[in-house]
């Protein structure tokens, strides 16, 4: 179907499906008349369901098949959200979906690999359990609503330079679709709680923290706000006297302060002003009057407060009017209930204190839980960090509460029911004691004819306790309770973002290619096997594992830029590599055609601090020993001398930095193919020309991602080195630590091969898959370019891996291609169903294997069963010619992400 494709695409013999191009799956395309495609090198999607709500900067939702269009999403880094552009939008069928479900009533559906962040970092859906704690940020906002083709503001009455001016920055005239309504909102609603006209200027008063949010909504508009100003201010509240600190911002121009009054900004001092909440807010879509309310409230509302631990008192908001105006303002806070009514916001009336000449009016709020979580969940606090994060965390901990008494009330009306038939206390509490139900609880509601609501049990954290664990800035830690596969197809979709953390908020949930070398050591197995668990220890202590791990290693912009473009040449100066290193690396360590340049500031994010770990899934570092040895004479050049030899064999790639190349470019591809009329079967076929710019900037950042990849198990063999040493206290030189070869999967690569008996130039895209390059290939090391290319295939945890060699038949047959492992038999989520993790471990252990793992799950994923039988395809492999067998290797230990 590609443009350019020669021959035939081919499948390796341990391919399995993918996206775009299968998994094991090698493709040729002519250099000048063929394309480029990132499908056909590599990348996974990881999906949620059509419908699930993903946040947005605004405070609104929208369905996640409409996040790409849509522009922009609400991300967490270090903790805090902060906006985040959308650069991506992703489909694709599923068969099997995840529901997890936390104790504060959160749910989502996912794909069994989507990552969801944890405690211990991002973890795939499937492999979360009972009791594992996830991030969340429990902030529903309302659901976005296309707002009415209406004209809020034209300008008439503004002077001439005023009105020119706001022009020019799209403010007016202004409709209820202009992007900056959303903050001119939030200002409005906050000015009229906690800001004042000061002649031309506006002055904003507040917290430090939210004077810099709000600071940001005014320069997004096209202000330039002053600094946050702070000084010393003593006040005089009925005859007492109190000194404390006053932050403000203020805004010089006039256009502002003429914008805010034409929006209904009171003209006059508030307190003597007859204002109402402007009347067009009250004709807006819900998810625009949230972010009227939520300003009003930043500046107006209580923070949630607590009465005994366990009940939150009625949030209020006050406003000081004088007698004259009183009626105005008991009108206005109506107004506020009444949209508040909107939200299942519930309202306690309107109470009025006399101050001799002015009036107190107090908007009490219900304090039912519902009432509560509702208000804090669907509306919140603007530019009052502090009260959000409190909320956040009460909307939390509400649920929880909710869940527990809606759990005690079933299990009273069951008791009840039960012992009227005839049932014993005993068997009553045999079967439905569990959690916060007990037997004295039982006991009590079988017996009583009426009893009492039930309340929070004993041993129920109190609020102030439970929030000193589980609030980490605007995440907020939540248990799960359960995990379900969900069968059946169904549409999924994902995007990518343009933030480092390379995540987004979804149903209240935050939810975001490689190679393989053998190194030698001249240690036998007689050497190794005593220590054998104190060098698995080691290695796993020294070497960071898991989805998301980070490393040792820290970057700057300049150096991680060093590694993009220069390879295992940087690692060399750094230390971490000896010169013989690179030698013995497919393209010496470095693809010359890289460019740091052509890498996103996302893709960096995700890689400076990965260098030198091995990530999750199917990548590990195993200490083995040759256990036959096939061709003696190839088995000598690669310096394995006898049956018996242990050796290490490091499986890593590049890491989130390549997964973020492919995504961002899977973008661009998908322009491309519109630009340039290219039909394809399937988008994630997307391509571009090969002699196309989008195809060259592709191909230039694959090639930054391919030296980070090989710097990363550089890195990690530097630790490996180490952790010998430490073992048995020699250098590496001395315990002959020399690399056989390094070998990349996930590529695609310019060469010259033989079409027709012509010479031509190729871009073969290898997914899955290696080259496998017979003798006499200028791109084989010289001293090994007489025997041919070393191979490597290995097994799945627990089985033999194997050392081959590039066969005679191999550029006939695969354009110099073969297999890269043993290739999945069973989907993760199978396996999963299939393998319990410590059953697996058990079995390896009783075989004399050690094993080390990040995660238990990831045990039961890569159990030896879920994969293909290696012997099979390294004997088909040898038996096509295409890659001929040298040695056998079995596993001694193992470390695991």
């Amino acid at each position: 179907h590609l443009p350019g494709i020669l021959k035939y695409s081919i499948v390796m013999p341990d391919g399995h499906q993918g996206y775009g191009f299968p998994i094991g799956g090698v493709a040729a395309f002519d250099a000048d008349e063929g394309v480029i495609s990132p499908g056909g090198v590599g990348y996974d999607i990881n999906c949620l369901p059509a419908g699930s709500k993903v946040l947005t900067p605004d405070g609104y939702r929208i369905p996640i098949e409409d996040a790409f269009p849509h522009g922009r999403v609400l991300c967490v880094d270090s903790a805090k959200v902060a906006p985040a552009r959308v650069v991506l939008g992703l489909k694709k069928s599923d068969k099997c979906l995840f529901r997890i479900t936390t104790r504060s009533g959160l749910t989502i559906r996912a794909t069994s690999d989507h990552p969801i962040l944890t405690k211990e970092g991002m973890v795939e859906a499937g492999s979360l359990v009972r009791g594992s704690q996830v991030a969340t940020h429990p902030f529903q906002g309302a659901d976005y609503e296309a707002p009415p083709p209406v004209e809020i503001l034209t300008g008439d009455g503004f002077p001439h330079s005023i009105k020119k001016e706001l022009a020019s920055r799209r403010l007016l005239p202004l409709g209820a679709d202009n992007e900056a309504l959303p903050a001119l909102l939030r200002l409005l609603g906050y000015f009229i709680g906690d800001g004042a006209f000061d002649g031309k200027k506006t002055v904003f008063r507040g917290s430090r923290e939210g004077l810099e949010l709000l600071r940001r909504d005014i320069q997004a508009i096209g202000f330039t706000p002053s600094q946050v100003y702070t000084r010393e201010r003593t006040s005089h509240i009925n005859g007492k006297t109190f000194k404390g600190v006053e932050n403000s911002v203020h805004v010089n121009a006039r256009s502002f302060s003429l914008l805010l009054k034409g929006l209904g900004a009171p003209r006059e001092k508030k307190t003597a002003a007859q204002f109402m909440v402007p009347e067009w807010i009250l004709r807006m879509p819900r998810h625009l009057q949230r972010c009227f309310l939520s300003g009003y409230f930043g500046a107006e509302m209580n923070k949630p407060q607590m009465s005994n631990g366990y009940n939150f008192e009625p949030p209020a908001m006050s406003c000081t009017k004088s007698k004259q105006s009183a009626s105005a303002g008991v009108e206005f806070l109506r107004e506020i209930g009444s949209m508040l009514n909107g939200f299942g916001v519930e309202t306690s009336g309107i109470l009025q204190e006399d101050l001799g000449g002015r009036v107190r009016l107090r908007l009490q709020l219900s304090e039912k839980p519902s009432s509560l979580i509702n208000l804090w969940s669907r509306i919140g606090y603007t530019y009052a960090p502090e009260k959000q994060s409190l909320a956040l965390a009460a909307v939390s901990w509400l649920g929880w509460k909710c869940s527990v008494i809606s759990q005690r009330a079933q299990a009273v009306a069951t008791a009840q029911a039960c012992y009227a038939g005839g049932s014993s206390v005993g068997e009553i509490a045999t079967d439905l004691g569990c959690g916060w139900v007990n037997h004295r609880f039982i006991e009590r509601s079988a017996y009583e004819e009426h009893p009492t609501s039930p309340m929070v049990p004993e041993g129920f954290p109190c609020f102030e306790e439970w929030i000193s664990s589980s609030l980490e800035g605007d995440i907020v830690w939540d248990e799960v309770i359960s995990v379900e596969a969900i069968p059946g197809d169904c549409e999924v979709f994902d995007i990518t973002v343009d933030s480092p953390s390379h995540n987004f908020i979804a149903e209240g949930f935050v939810v975001s290619n490689c190679g393989v070398r053998i190194l030698l050591t001249s240690l036998d197995l007689k050497d190794v096997k005593p220590l054998l668990g104190k060098l698995i220890d080691t290695l796993f202590d020294m070497v960071p594992s898991g989805l998301g791990s980070k490393g040792g290693i820290r970057l700057t912009t300049t150096e991680l830029n060093g590694v993009l473009d220069r390879g295992v040449e940087w690692a060399i100066e750094k230390g971490y590599a000896i010169p013989e290193d690179a030698e013995r690396c497919e393209e010496g360590g470095l693809m010359k055609t890289a460019d740091s340049s052509l890498v996103s500031q996302s893709a960096k994010g995700r890689g400076s601090n990965q260098l030198g770990t091995l990530g999750s899934g199917n990548h590990f570092l195993e200490v083995q020993a040759v256990d036959k040895v096939y061709d003696q004479r190839a088995a000598k050049a690669f310096g394995i001398e006898r049956e018996g030899q242990v050796v290490v064999m490091i499986h890593s790639g590049s890491r989130g930095l390549g997964h973020q190349v492919c995504s961002d470019y899977l973008h661009v591809m998908e322009n491309a193919v519109s630009k340039y009329k290219i039909k394809i079967p399937d988008r994630e076929l997307a391509c571009a020309p090969a002699s196309s710019r989008e195809a060259s900037d592709y191909f230039a950042a694959m090639s930054a991602a391919c030296n980070f990849a090989w710097v990363n198990r550089q890195c990690i063999m530097h630790w490996t080195r180490e952790a010998f040493r430490k073992t048995f206290g020699s250098d590496a030189e001395h315990l002959g630590m020399r690399l056989v070869y390094d070998v990349a999967h996930n590529l695609a690569k310019r060469e010259e091969h033989i079409v027709d008996g012509k010479k031509r130039l190729l871009y073969v895209h290898r997914k899955g898959a290696t080259r496998a390059f017979p003798t006499g290939r200028p791109e084989i090391p010289d001293e090994y370019r007489s025997i041919g290319q070393p191979v490597i295939i290995p097994g799945s945890m627990g089985t033999a891996s194997y050392l081959l060699l590039g066969g005679p038949n191999s550029l006939e047959l695969s354009w110099g291609s073969t297999a890269h492992g043993a290739g999945r038999f069973l989907s993760r989520e199978a396996a999963i169903k299939k393998y319990w993790g410590s059953n697996v471990k058990r079995d390896l252990e009783e075989r004399g294997i050690r094993l080390r793992a990040a995660n238990i799950r990831v045990i039961a994923e890569e159990a030896p069963g879920a994969y293909k039988d290696v012997d099979r395809v390294a004997s088909v492999s040898d038996a096509l010619g295409i890659a001929t067998l040298v040695a056998r290797m079995v596993p001694l230990g193992v470390t695991k992400g």
